[in-house]
């Protein structure tokens, strides 16, 4: 390695024994010089020609030596401007290559720390659950005795079957809130609901707070065969796009909700429903992060807590899924799929699966 100075150094200059041989050609004319002498004492002019002629051929040597070195050097320079075009080339891909590498630590360490976030989540879900779910009982367990008590009563009694609807349901979602978040499925025997049931009642509860915001929601819901998920999961999933639907669309004229559950027309194939809007849409910097926790920018559509984690965390639990589209003309629009229920002597596929038997 020390060589290779002194030999970048030297390139370009003769070598030790090339020096005498170049000094040394100039003597090549000095017979032609003296011939023009001998000649000159009789033929003067031929002297002087003979004369010039060698001392045009004496650089001559010398001429051919300094090209014979530029083309080595030329050719030295653009070996070496492709050595150090590799040499480029490979610093550009270890920038590269560390730039990845560091993207990945970086996505790495935020998905340890999600993970420990989720883990801490769960941990206080559980107990949360423990400690919701004691008052919510004795309310449900109250208004049914209040039922029973106000027979006579039929609007009080109305708004006891409405609230005990509530409670109810709500007793669902924290049941299932866990296995969201767990991303497993609960040994629970369900009854294959209707999703025209679950649209309606998740329509009637956000409906009163559209009309406050002078939001219009407008609804297409065609008979579809049921599906093999819960009720209050189907319910749960779509009450949460629509109210994040309300949220965007606060303060825009002309505000639209849309809710269609599409017609079946092929066996087997998904349900589908979908909930649109004209809003703002989403914002095509998270949009492959819609469905994971906590990813947060500023406000709106660009703050996104656990909503759609959950929602896309139970409906994988019953083989569902939730994806995002850019609706046409503007906004947004998420597609729900769900799976049919497939009967068997009168009783959902996955009761049977389950390994319960009559």
């Amino acid at each position: 390695m020390r060589g290779k100075p002194d030999e970048d150094a030297s390139m370009g200059q003769p070598k030790g024994h090339v020096r005498p041989l170049l000094w040394s050609s100039g003597c090549l004319v000095l017979p032609v010089l003296g011939l023009a002498y001998w000649i000159g004492q009789s033929h003067p002019l031929a002297g002087v020609l003979l004369s010039g002629l060698a001392v045009l051929l004496a650089p001559v040597p010398s001429l051919l030596f300094i090209h014979r070195q530029r083309s080595r050097m030329v050719a030295d320079m653009e070996k070496a401007e492709e050595v150090a075009a590799q040499l480029r080339l490979q610093l550009e891909t270890v920038r590269y290559r560390t730039s990845r590498l560091r993207e990945e630590l970086q996505a790495a360490d935020r998905q340890a720390r999600l993970s420990h976030q989720l883990t801490l989540l769960g941990q206080f879900t559980a107990g949360f659950m423990h400690e919701f779910n004691n008052p919510l009982a004795i309310v449900t367990g109250r208004i049914e005795v209040l039922l029973e008590e106000r027979k006579g009563d039929a609007a009080l009694r109305a708004d006891l079957e409405q609230m005990l609807k509530e409670t109810r349901y709500m007793s669902s979602i924290a049941s299932t809130l866990l296995q969201a978040l767990r991303r497993e499925r609960g040994g629970e025997v369900f009854e294959a609901s209707a999703p025209q049931k679950a649209l309606e009642d998740a329509l009637s509860a956000v409906r009163p707070s559209a009309e406050r915001q002078g939001i219009r929601v407008e609804e297409q819901i065609f008979e579809v065969p049921r599906v093999d998920v819960p009720e209050h999961v189907v319910g749960e999933v779509v009450r949460g796009l629509l109210n994040n639907a309300l949220e965007a669309l606060k303060g825009r004229e002309e505000a639209v909700v849309w809710v269609r559950l599409g017609p079946y027309r092929t066996a087997g194939a998904k349900v589908v429903v979908r909930v649109e809007d004209n809003g703002p849409g989403v914002p095509e910097s998270i949009r492959r992060h819609l469905f994971e926790p906590f990813v947060a920018q500023s406000s709106g559509r660009e703050r996104l807590g656990l909503g759609l984690f959950l929602a896309a965390s139970l409906l994988d639990i019953y083989d569902g899924g939730i994806r995002y589209e850019t609706r046409e003309g503007g906004g947004a629009s998420f597609v729900i799929e769900l799976p049919p229920a497939r009967f068997t002597r009168g009783q959902p596929y996955h009761w049977f699966a389950g390994g319960a038997s009559e």
